[in-house]
């Protein structure tokens, strides 16, 4: 399983874990919910939709629906127990919390549940402020603290999961974003399922909508190295300077030449029309001139990639500005001398994709995902309790 999408599990499993309860049935409703939890999970590949399908499938509903009940059937017990003895006695703030302290010690060293433990130790703090328990109690409704037990938890998991995201890969970060604001506005279970509503009507066309300046420039890309990569000019070039020109290679490459130039002129008219960017608007744009380049991602959330060439989009700027734009002929292109040398073209090996993904994590140690993941890639976060699906994450370094 994806770790992110462990890691995401895991907010829900120890909301699960922490709830309090006797009843046999609900326990069992517990262990099969948390089965389905990680069958979901196995499912899903990609943790940058993971919150859509999350919502999408029902599965959210659910987990909102078994808390809500576990938790409305434990007070209404209480209340019952509180009844039959309030002649004896009242319960006290501190008496009131025991259950919550259960909990909070529960998952008090899991930091990506540290907005949660907040909501606990701000409930502790009133409590040692109160005597009586029905100021006590109003002053934890009038702070709306009991749903925020469950709405901070889960901005918890939505902010760790940011931390982790490119923030200008807006396709990605987009989903993420509208949840967290999603989250935020809520006060109360009601408010939650409408909000999220919303924001799944919204998520299925947003995104998407985000995507196309990348696609566009994706095929640009391919147009401009089919132009001047290895299968067009450069090989040509290389031809030329070995004195090795078979025909048909030669034919091929200067096919993808004329090819190319025409589909990246082609390619950026339809962009213009679009989305109205030119080649210098694309270049000039921190995310859009990357996607010119073939990278390769080396984290889970891509916030870091590996190019193909070092100096890819020089070489891309030079054949656009000095042979398509002007139009050269097919002759007077191969001719003209390159103001950037080609250098390598090749994809990363095992071996450099692993040590760039090192220099990665390294820049980024200090990331409250990339913390956690750490974690969950040494084994020292149990993923999941219960019989027939616990995951112990093993380390990936042994």
């Amino acid at each position: 399983m994806d770790a992110t999408i462990q890691m995401m599990l895991q907010g829900y499993i120890d909301g699960l874990d922490g709830l309090k309860t006797d009843n046999e049935g609900f326990k069992q409703e517990i262990a099969d919910f948390k089965k389905e939890l990680m069958a979901f999970g196995e499912k899903e590949n990609d943790p940058s939709t993971f919150f859509t399908h999350f919502q999408d499938s029902g599965m959210m509903g659910k987990y909102m629906d078994l808390s809500t009940k576990i938790t409305l059937a434990a007070n209404a017990s209480q209340e019952a127990e509180s009844g039959e003895k309030k002649e004896k006695h009242i319960a006290t703030p501190s008496e009131w919390l025991e259950p919550f302290r259960t909990a909070y010690d529960f998952i008090k060293d899991l930091p990506i549940r540290e907005r949660g433990l907040a909501v606990y130790r701000k409930l502790f703090e009133i409590g040692e402020k109160h005597t009586y328990i029905t100021e006590f109690l109003a002053e934890v409704e009038k702070e709306n603290l009991l749903w925020k037990l469950t709405s901070e938890d889960t901005l918890g998991i939505l902010d760790i999961t940011l931390s982790g995201m490119d923030p200008l890969y807006k396709a990605l970060t987009y989903s993420t974003l509208a949840n967290i604001e999603a989250w935020k506005q809520s006060v109360c279970e009601a408010d939650a399922y409408y909000l999220q509503d919303l924001f799944s009507e919204d998520n299925a066309k947003t995104p998407q909508k985000l995507l196309q300046p990348e696609i566009f420039v994706t095929c640009l890309a391919v147009h401009l190295i089919t132009y001047r990569g290895p299968n067009g000019k450069e090989g040509i070039l290389e031809m030329i300077a070995t004195g090795n020109c078979p025909k048909i290679k030669f034919m091929g490459c200067a096919s993808s030449m004329v090819v190319g130039k025409l589909r990246v002129r082609r390619t950026l008219d339809i962009i213009k029309r679009a989305l109205g960017l030119t080649f210098d608007d694309i270049m000039a744009d921190e995310y859009l001139k990357y996607k010119l380049i073939s990278t390769s991602n080396v984290c889970g959330l891509s916030k870091a990639y590996v190019q193909s060439n070092p100096n890819i989009l020089d070489i891309l700027a030079d054949a656009y500005h000095n042979e398509i734009v002007p139009d050269l002929s097919l002759i007077d292109a191969i001719r003209r001398e390159p103001t950037v040398k080609f250098g390598r073209w090749r994809m990363p090996e095992d071996a450099e994709h692993e040590k760039a993904g090192k220099m990665a994590r390294e820049i980024f140690k200090d990331l409250p995902y990339f913390k956690y993941e750490d974690q969950l890639n040494s084994g020292s976060i149990h993923v999941g309790t219960g019989e027939g699906f616990d995951i112990n994450v093993p380390n990936k370094t042994q």
